[in-house]
């Protein structure tokens, strides 16, 4: 896997876009890691006047993850990342993932939509629009709504490695225990607590 090298970049600069005049829906989401099996999976409802960087934060806490990594939404056939401004001449000219809200990017949603997270080793999710509720029935703050197994610790390289540890463990081989070296004695990779994703979600950015 390819390495990746992280460094201390300016805080990105706050971009205010205004609100859709008219209301506009709130969706339904199946976020669910790739190749991971069983399936380890979130669904979550995010009012659609959010934008991706507020999805983004939507995500790792559903999930459990600790947001210390990259990360970048593949819409379509549009990557959208975190833009890091500077007051320098030359600006990123990638699509900046704050200017964009979820009511606009409903057509590509259904066609593509995927999040990657510490995209240098592989933690791909895949989302799918589960449903779009009608503006009558109002969404004021994102919420969990159900989800299955625990979230893989952020020690573990990718997917791959962590299925790979899981059967090891399940093998029942005695010895150096790599699977709680990583992920800590008390971690259960078959419990997903809602309640404290619930919490999580609750917190203020």
């Amino acid at each position: 896997m390819a390495q990746v090298i992280k460094g201390v970049f300016p805080a990105a600069k706050k971009i205010d876009i205004p609100k859709s005049d008219k209301p506009v829906p709130s969706y339904i989401l199946h976020v669910a890691i790739a190749f991971s099996d069983p399936l380890i999976w979130r669904r979550i409802q995010v009012p659609g006047d959010s934008n991706l960087t507020q999805l983004h934060h939507v995500i790792q806490r559903s999930m459990g993850w600790s947001d210390s990594h990259i990360h970048q939404f593949l819409i379509g056939k549009i990557s959208y990342e975190p833009t890091m401004h500077s007051a320098g001449i030359r600006e990123s000219k990638r699509f900046d993932e704050q200017k964009y809200r979820l009511f606009t990017l409903e057509e590509s949603m259904r066609f593509m939509f995927t999040y990657f997270y510490d995209a240098g080793q592989g933690w791909e999710h895949e989302i799918t629009l589960e449903e779009v509720v009608s503006p009558t029935r109002p969404l004021d703050h994102p919420i969990v709504m159900a989800g299955e197994r625990a979230c893989p610790p952020e020690s573990v390289d990718d997917i791959h490695e962590y299925q790979k540890l899981l059967a090891w463990q399940k093998s029942g081989s005695k010895g150096r225990n790599p699977f709680k070296e990583l992920a800590g004695p008390d971690f259960d990779p078959n419990i997903f607590d809602l309640e404290a994703a619930k919490k999580r979600l609750a917190t203020p950015v």
